[in-house]
This record gives structure tokens, C-alpha cells and sequence, in this order.
């Protein structure tokens, strides 16, 4: 059985020397605490304070001193990144265990996919999941990605026979 949170730790794990991650999507902090032990340095966005909240509690119970929680949508990424980024994630939707109402948007996940892309370090990769609940945003970001030139590797990873499945999507600069 395919478990995407494993298979992207693993996609993490197989990056070596990353110096700066980003969560795009804290959400309840697992993303943010697994990157903290694989990169020297870790920001991680989320625009609900709950998100934030239970983040730090996790973060606090191991120890972790290398990740800055930033309350903000993650197309406001280029205000607080002035460095090379070498791997990004993004784990869309909604907060777990809460209201579904909010919610990741195509256009600002577009804004923020754009704005990575540019401040994306030689062999860093963004790692996008994707949940079927969402269909426009998942086929705007597979539209965008299609796009990009050959200075790119964009790879999908699905579970074809399984419907309603969540995917990944990574792009790695060449």
C-alpha cells in the first residue's frame, strides 16, 4: 500500500545538504518537524493561528530550534525568503481536524508555485501533494508545471489504480 506522507519523507531524505526548506503549508506541523531534522534551517507558512499553535507545541515537545513559524498566506513567500530555497513542500487543502471551509486556493498557490520557482536553489525541488477534493487546484498546478521549460524535471506520482487518491507532483531545477 502506497503511503504518500512516507513516499514524500522519502522524496526529503533523498536530498542531501538542504540549508533552507520551506513548509508552504504547515498545517498541524509533521511536514515542518520532518524537514527540521533533514535541513539546516526551516520556514513554514500557514494562515491559520490554530495551524501555527499546534505546529509550535510539536516543535517544542522535540527540541526542534531550526524552524521559524510564519502566520501568512504562502504567496506572501518572496516577503520572507531572500535566500536560495533547496527543497519546498506543499501539502494542500485544509487543516486536519478542522474547517474544511478554509482552505488552499488556486490562485495563491499558483502565486506562491511562481514565486518558488524563482527563488529555487540548482538542484532544489518543490514537493506539491494533492488531494482530490480539490480538482481545479490540482489541474491548474498540473496545467503550470506542464509548462515549465527544460531547465525543469516535473514528475507525478500517482496511484492509477486507486480513484480519489491524493497524488505528488515534484519539480526539481536541473
Amino acid at each position: 500500500m502506497v503511503k504518500i506522507t512516507e513516499l514524500t519523507h522519502n522524496l526529503i531524505e533523498e536530498k542531501k545538504h538542504i540549508n533552507l526548506a520551506v513548509d508552504m503549508t504547515c498545517g498541524r506541523g509533521n511536514d515542518t518537524l520532518f524537514l527540521s531534522k533533514n535541513a539546516k534551517k526551516v520556514l513554514a507558512f500557514d494562515i491559520q493561528k490554530e495551524a501555527i499553535d499546534s505546529a509550535s507545541i510539536l516543535l517544542k515537545e522535540n527540541s526542534i530550534d531550526n524552524v521559524s513559524l510564519i502566520l501568512s498566506n504562502h504567496d506572501q513567500v518572496s516577503n520572507y525568503v531572500k535566500e536560495p530555497i533547496d527543497l519546498a513542500i506543499y501539502n494542500l487543502g485544509y487543516l486536519p481536524n478542522s474547517d474544511k471551509i478554509i482552505k488552499t486556493e488556486t490562485t495563491s498557490t499558483l502565486s506562491s508555485l511562481k514565486q518558488l520557482i524563482r527563488l529555487l536553489n540548482k538542484e532544489g525541488l518543490i514537493i506539491i501533494v494533492i488531494y482530490p477534493h480539490n480538482p481545479e487546484e490540482g489541474e491548474a498546478i498540473e496545467d503550470y508545471v506542464s509548462s515549465l521549460g527544460s531547465a525543469f524535471d516535473c514528475v507525478s506520482y500517482k496511484v492509477l489504480n486507486k480513484k480519489d487518491c491524493p497524488y505528488i507532483i515534484t519539480i526539481k531545477k536541473g
